[in-house]
């Protein structure tokens, strides 16, 4: 699913209720549409495979034409969970926002490709990262904004409207007075950042999903499975592997009988798995720490001997050895630099 050499994928669900909002903002559907690869049978069957490059285009063309600039945006905020097909309703029919979450991490790929969606951990609260990795995809802003909105209502259909996260980041330059994103998101928003984001506590992962659904979800789960094809892809496992160890390292670091729980797998299943995919868990918890150690870095209120601690290294001096293997600096160098840089690294 992932040859960089054919087009990213993604599921017509995702583009469900398009039209109306045209329509409500005084748009012609026939010209916006006629300016993409995209047709309206091809989102008449919710399962529809649509180029994601067209789809970016699409609504940057609606957002365009129409004069809303922040069309994205106001498509994701009104867009309900189940809209969004087999992803949404794994979701939604999950015991709790916590699992919710994992099996959309777990079977994203199956929505989109060439995209990583997964929970990072930093300190007391948690990210929700999500980021298109096409690099042949530059029109990506009206889709940040949409996905966000999509996410917050996974939220908010566990933890009520009125919840809101803590800071919202988007990897887009702001261009327009970010009042009408704070309003939607109920939380402070920031641009220009390595990735797009969403902060919440950790508490918030133990809320009920209101319609879990066992059955349901069994269903929708063989669909996903289907196409994600999860463990016959090295690429989409390793990812899954490092999130999860990302998720859950902190003062100490997660062993390997830990990780191969969470995929309910025993430590010689999970190994298999590993040995399969040609992966070392050593390596891959070495990326993971490089992965997070990039991310903490940049927050400058943070010491370095707590980056360190949230890596699981006991001593400042293992941290700056192993990030110099990764960087070629020290710690304290790398963080000079950045501090000067004009793109800024963090989440």
């Amino acid at each position: 699913m992932n040859n960089i050499n054919a087009s990213s994928k993604v599921l017509a669900s995702a583009a469900s209720g398009i039209v109306p909002l045209i329509i409500d903002n005084q748009g012609d559907a026939d010209a916006i549409f006629g300016r993409t690869g995209i047709h309206f049978k091809d989102l008449d069957n919710p399962t529809n495979e649509l180029d994601l490059g067209e789809f970016c285009r699409l609504f940057s063309e609606a957002a365009n034409q129409t004069g809303n600039e922040n069309f994205g945006l106001h498509f994701g905020s009104d867009f309900e969970p189940r809209r969004l097909g087999a992803i949404g309703y794994a979701a939604i029919s999950s015991p709790t926002l916590g699992a919710a979450l994992r099996n959309m991490e777990t079977y994203f790929p199956a929505h989109q490709e060439q995209s990583s969606f997964g929970l990072i951990r930093d300190s007391d609260m948690l990210w929700l990262s999500y980021q298109i990795n096409d690099p042949r995809i530059d029109s990506r802003r009206q889709d940040a904004e949409l996905s966000m909105g999509m996410f917050l209502n996974i939220f908010r259909h566990a933890l009520g409207s009125n919840w809101s996260p803590l800071e919202i980041r988007f990897e887009h330059n702001r261009r327009t007075n970010p009042k009408e994103h704070e309003r939607i998101f109920g939380a402070p928003v920031l641009f220009g950042r390595r990735t797009n984001a969403l902060a919440f506590r950790r508490s918030d992962l133990d809320a009920h999903m209101p319609n879990a659904d066992p059955y349901l979800f069994s269903i929708v789960e063989a669909f996903l499975q289907s196409r994600c094809q999860l463990h016959a892809n090295p690429e989409n496992f390793a990812a899954t592997v490092r999130n999860q160890i990302k998720l859950n390292l902190s003062t100490t670091v997660p062993t390997i009988a830990e990780i191969a729980h969470l995929f309910d797998l025993s430590d010689t299943e999970f190994q298999q798995e590993l040995n399969t995919h040609r992966l070392s868990f050593k390596v891959l918890l070495r990326a993971a720490r490089e992965e997070l150690s990039l991310h903490y870095i940049d927050d400058h209120d943070l010491p370095l001997t707590e980056v360190a601690i949230l890596l699981g290294y006991s001593e400042l001096s293992a941290f700056s050895r192993a990030f110099r293997n990764w960087t070629g600096m020290s710690p304290q160098r790398y963080r000079r630099t950045r501090r000067h840089s004009p793109q800024p690294h963090t989440i």
